[in-house]
């Protein structure tokens, strides 16, 4: 038996060494693959390289501001910037600024631009031409630059401007405010809207119910040209204090609603009839509560400068009905 034992064990690393050299033997077929392979390999690391860099030297040229803002200015034959202009102003009135920065559109028409609303749109920019953020508004006329202003109803876009402070317009003391004479996006995507999810699928439902054209945003920045038009306002709401401008007068007939709108991302004041909506007061009183609005700016109420304020004609509560 212990003869046996001991051939057996004598055997084992025998076999073990015949099947490792089995494994281990190449035919030259098996060769030949193994080289293709580690070719191939090769080439589509380079090329995968290669793809990265240059996607990478886009970037940086896309990302390049300084050298966008300096092209602009001299295609467009301008010599001043922004703050050459803003601290001096009385002696650069009717001549030709760039600014460069982050651009939004705005509500805020003041001095000799008070009148400009019903045909211009308000545009805020951050300049940072000279490596500052000061704020400046630009207003455009809304014929000439409605592709600009369709844009910056989508979110913020970086851009390029030229612009000039009229001497008829000029007031002493006034902010940084010009006329926008001319524009060039230097890159950058919009911001993205909302996605469409249950509450904004809601205020569809309900803007379609309706028959709404028009959305809080279409409003806010042209607000002379939709008086007495109906809109909607959706959002969450609850209970507010705040009466002013023309309907200052409405407390003891109306109470005060405020709307966090998803259109504007900004708050809407929203004023209803205190015995047709007793039970949305009731409602609001205990809690917060998403709301889908019938608004409306009435010209009888509405007042240069006002903000977001408005009536309340109809409403549904709650992101499904």
């Amino acid at each position: 038996m212990r003869i046996k034992v001991l051939m057996g064990l004598m055997l084992v690393p025998s076999i073990l060494f015949a099947m490792t050299g089995c494994e281990s033997e190449e035919t030259p077929e098996t060769s030949v693959k193994s080289e293709v392979a580690a070719d191939v390999a090769a080439v589509e690391e380079k090329e995968e390289a290669a793809e990265e860099m240059e996607t990478q030297e886009e970037v940086e040229e896309a990302v390049n501001p300084d050298e966008l803002f300096t092209r602009f200015m001299k295609e467009k034959n301008i010599q001043l910037k922004a703050r050459d202009v803003q601290f001096d102003m009385q002696n650069n009135l009717d001549q030709k600024f760039a600014i460069m920065g982050n651009a939004s559109l705005d509500t805020y028409y003041n001095y000799g631009f008070s009148n400009l609303e019903q045909s211009h749109f308000a545009v805020s920019v951050e300049d940072e031409g000279a490596g500052y953020a000061d704020r400046w508004v630009l207003y455009f006329d809304r014929s000439k630059f409605s592709n600009l202003y369709e844009t910056l109803k989508k979110g913020d876009t970086y851009i390029a401007a030229a612009a000039a402070i009229p001497k008829a317009q000029y007031e002493d003391g006034q902010d940084a405010l010009a006329l926008g004479v001319e524009f060039e996006v230097l890159g950058g995507e919009p911001a993205a809207s909302n996605e469409a999810g249950s509450v904004v699928q809601a205020a569809e439902e309900y803007k379609s119910q309706k028959g709404l054209d028009l959305v809080a945003q279409d409003v806010l920045y042209d607000m002379k040209n939709h008086l007495d038009k109906e809109f909607l306002i959706s959002g969450t709401a609850s209970l507010d204090t705040y009466y002013n401008y023309g309907f200052n007068a409405l407390e003891k007939t109306h109470f005060a609603v405020g709307v966090w709108d998803e259109s504007t991302g900004g708050k809407w004041t929203v004023y209803f009839d205190r015995k047709e909506f007793a039970e949305l007061f009731e409602t609001l009183k205990q809690t917060e509560e998403y709301l889908a609005i019938t608004g409306i700016i009435p010209s009888s109420l509405y007042e240069d400068g006002q903000g977001e304020l408005a009536k309340g004609l109809d409403i549904s509560i709650g992101t499904g009905y």
